[in-house]
């Protein structure tokens, strides 16, 4: 029953067809946010896509290491501000325009202005300086990895798309799950013995759970296999808070790998969550287009209802713990954990197994005591 169940979904030309649309366009986009919008100039020279990276290798691989003043002065008094900050292009013409004057634009002086410089005005324009105090900065304390990263600040992003639109693949691919029993005539053959109903529940359930898994490591993990191919596996020591990646502030000087291993295990357990919502949809839906749509809803209408709603409404206790709620759901449950602080983490993954359970119970016991002849 377990093979047959697998291939009444792969069998289906438009499930193949949304699983393989959905990671050619998040590979497609990760692409066209790195290689291809890579742009490095040095002392006047520019270099372009994968050259560019690699120069910014050899660049930051003298500055690698536990981040300290004496770094970012030496990065600053050998590059100086980058040229090519203020409205930044990669075009090769916004590159030739940048270096007309020499100059040096790489990962570790935009770094330095982005996390400890600030702009100025000076005859009119816009240049950068360190700001005052900037020795003092939390990054200086010897907590922080440093090292180079270029794609990292990209990641987040990418990985939202990736992952996006892989649930929505795993929506559309598992919304028939029961409901083609109703719509079809079949269940009155199916379930026609209490044994009978539990069992193909609980395949279903399980075939669910695996090639919504499946799926989720195939589109997610393309981009991270997609970014060390391009930039190596250096970047994943440096502190996931300098490379761009979300993360509470009080542990955000982890390593970027570790930071990606909790953002991907959450956004696994969310894609099984995500399957339990399905399936009781499914169970108690009657038509497949009905179903598609409460589902869509049930899974983007949290996140909005957050941002058009809450947002607006003072924070008090009540909204706050509607905010968790909407939070714990799939689409956003993996980057809000990572930002949240310890308690929070707690509270939201609670939650989110709540949800988990009662979405399971209600799909077994929906498909399990449909009446016959219905």
């Amino acid at each position: 029953m377990f093979h047959t169940e697998v291939y009444r979904i792969l069998s289906k030309k438009i499930n193949l067809a949304v699983m393989l649309a959905g990671m050619l366009f998040a590979l497609y986009y990760a692409m066209g946010n790195t290689v291809w919008g890579e742009g490095l100039i040095d002392d006047g020279r520019i270099y372009k896509k994968t050259e560019a990276i690699a120069r910014d290798q050899e660049i930051a691989a003298e500055f690698s290491g536990v981040l300290t003043a004496d770094t970012v002065q030496a990065i600053w008094e050998k590059y100086g501000p980058p040229v090519n900050y203020e409205n930044r292009s990669t075009t090769w013409e916004g590159l030739q325009a940048a270096a007309s004057d020499g100059g040096n634009d790489n990962f570790c002086n935009r770094f330095v202005v982005r996390v400890f410089g600030e702009p100025v005005m000076e005859d009119g324009e816009i240049v950068y300086r360190l700001r005052d105090g900037w020795r003092e900065s939390r990054y200086l304390q010897g907590n922080y990895v440093f090292g180079y990263a270029g794609g990292s600040t990209w990641y987040w992003d990418r990985f939202c798309i990736a992952f996006a639109l892989g649930q929505l693949a795993i929506i559309v691919c598992l919304c028939p799950l029961f409901v083609e029993d109703y719509a079809c005539r079949t269940a009155d053959v199916i379930l026609s013995t209490p044994k009978g109903r539990f069992t193909v529940w609980k395949t279903r359930m399980a075939v669910g759970g695996l090639l919504a898994s499946v799926y989720y490591w195939m589109c997610c993990g393309s981009i991270f296999f997609q970014y060390i191919a391009f930039y190596g596996a250096d970047g994943l020591a440096v502190s996931c808070r300098l490379a761009g990646l979300p993360m509470d502030v009080k542990y955000d000087y982890i390593s970027t790998g570790k930071c990606l291993l909790v953002l991907y295990l959450c956004g696994w357990g969310s894609t099984l969550v995500l399957v339990a919502l399905v399936g009781a949809v499914s169970a108690s839906g009657r038509q497949l287009f009905s179903v598609l749509v409460r589902s869509l809803l049930l899974y983007a209408g949290p996140l909005a209802v957050v941002k058009i709603v809450l947002d607006t409404l003072p924070m008090g206790r009540v909204n706050s713990m509607l905010h968790l709620v909407c939070y714990s759901m799939p689409l956003s449950y993996p980057g809000t954990f990572a930002e949240a602080p310890a308690r929070g983490k707690a509270v939201l993954t609670a939650l989110m197994l709540t949800v988990a359970a009662t979405a399971t119970a209600a799909g077994a016991y929906r498909y399990c005591h449909h009446q016959v002849g219905q």
